[in-house]
């Protein structure tokens, strides 16, 4: 048996805690007291100052990170004008290419900021790889609808190019694309990927990633894959953008000479054109095909038996230059030239025929350019007048 012991006193009441208890506490009266561990004022200014620093480094990290994303969204404004661009990629196969081009960006017709032409040789009428027609309007490169043909946005600091899908027919925008090379080569139209670029004062870099599919119908698909460097000349967005006439070569191996030889004559060019007419084809390639014989380099050996050159610019080097001869009936003469290239299905011809007439102040030449692949003919009737080099 457990005796009680005396009730404590009023003296006893009072209770005297040294140090740490972790234990509940009873005192006389039997109230109950927690003491747990506590921190003395220097630990707690010492946590209060690691807690600021900790606040001010994630603040200024904060900050760092929106300066960052600031610099990302800003963009220079994108200047209207005439650029010279250059053009790096691999076609399809591997094969490297440095094409040199035009990009004109004027103001727009339709809903979009401006208006984005770009135009490296030509897809339709010289399908080399690098040779791309790009626009943001129908309109870019000839008749064709006054509307967009692709969505443009901006992406952290870089406007982004996309095709619509699926693409607008022909007649209502010429964007195209070559990617291999050789006789079977063709054009494609974009209908996936993006162009990505940056402007910089005047300056325009960025990169192509194009996919296409078969402008006429043809099976398969194929890709387009570069850079691009563009650099402002001119605030006028026609500005003429002109480059050296490279010599013609006699490149048709029927004729007199080896590939490469000069040949004799006088060297002539377009001043004027007084008529130009399709006699048969399509009327996609009326603008493309005129823009070239607008270019060409004409060269006449003007005797009974000389040689004769149709060179024009951005065509198929499998058929273009076209040599022929020169039959004399001063101060006219006749011109007559041929080349083919390819067999069966791959058949590709290019005939011109035609005269000088050298009677007036001015030369003056009328010519039929026909071109025919598998069992499509393109023909057109041509005049102009000439200026000698």
């Amino acid at each position: 048996m457990t005796t009680a012991g005396p009730e404590p006193t009023a003296v006893d009441r009072s209770v005297r805690i040294e140090g740490t208890v972790a234990a509940p506490v009873v005192t006389g009266d039997r109230n109950k007291v927690w003491v747990g561990s506590y921190l003395s004022r220097h630990q707690w200014l010492l946590w209060l100052i690691v807690l600021m620093v900790m606040c001010a480094i994630a603040g200024i990290a904060v900050l760092v990170k929106a300066a960052r994303d600031a610099e990302n969204r800003r963009i220079d404004p994108v200047r209207t004008g005439a650029y010279t661009v250059t053009i790096r990629g691999s076609a399809v196969g591997g094969s490297p290419f440095e094409q040199q081009g035009e990009l004109r960006i004027r103001h727009a017709t339709d809903s979009l900021p401006y208006e984005w032409c770009l135009r490296v040789g030509d897809p339709w009428g010289a399908p080399v790889p690098g040779a791309i027609l790009f626009g943001t309007n129908g309109t870019c490169f000839g008749p064709g609808a006054d509307v967009p043909v692709v969505t443009l946005t901006e992406r952290a600091g870089e406007v982004v190019l996309v095709p619509v899908n699926p693409p607008p027919a022909l007649r209502d925008s010429m964007n195209a694309f070559t990617a291999t090379s050789g006789i079977a080569s063709m054009a494609y139209v974009p209908d996936g990927g993006e162009i990505r670029f940056r402007p910089a004062a005047s300056k325009i870099e960025g990169s192509i990633s194009l996919q296409g599919i078969g402008a006429f119908g043809e099976s398969g698909s194929s890709t387009f894959t570069a850079t691009l460097a563009a650099t402002l000349v001119s605030e006028d967005p026609e500005a003429l953008l002109s480059r050296p006439i490279a010599p013609a070569p006699v490149t048709d191996t029927s004729a007199p000479g080896r590939r490469g030889e000069q040949v004799a004559g006088t060297r002539y060019t377009v001043k004027t054109i007084t008529l130009f007419r399709r006699l048969q084809g399509s009327p996609d390639f009326d603008k493309t095909a005129q823009a070239r014989f607008a270019k060409a380099v004409f060269i006449v050996d003007a005797r009974d038996g000389g040689l004769f050159v149709y060179d024009p610019p951005d065509s198929r080097t499998d058929i273009f230059p076209v040599t022929g001869t020169v039959t004399t009936a001063a101060p006219v003469y006749v011109l007559s030239g041929r080349r083919s290239s390819g067999e069966g299905a791959t058949a590709v011809d290019a005939v011109v025929g035609g005269v000088l007439d050298l009677s007036g102040n001015e030369p003056v030449i009328r010519l039929t350019l026909t071109t025919t692949a598998l069992t499509t003919t393109t023909s057109y009737e041509v005049e102009a007048v000439l200026r000698a080099q």
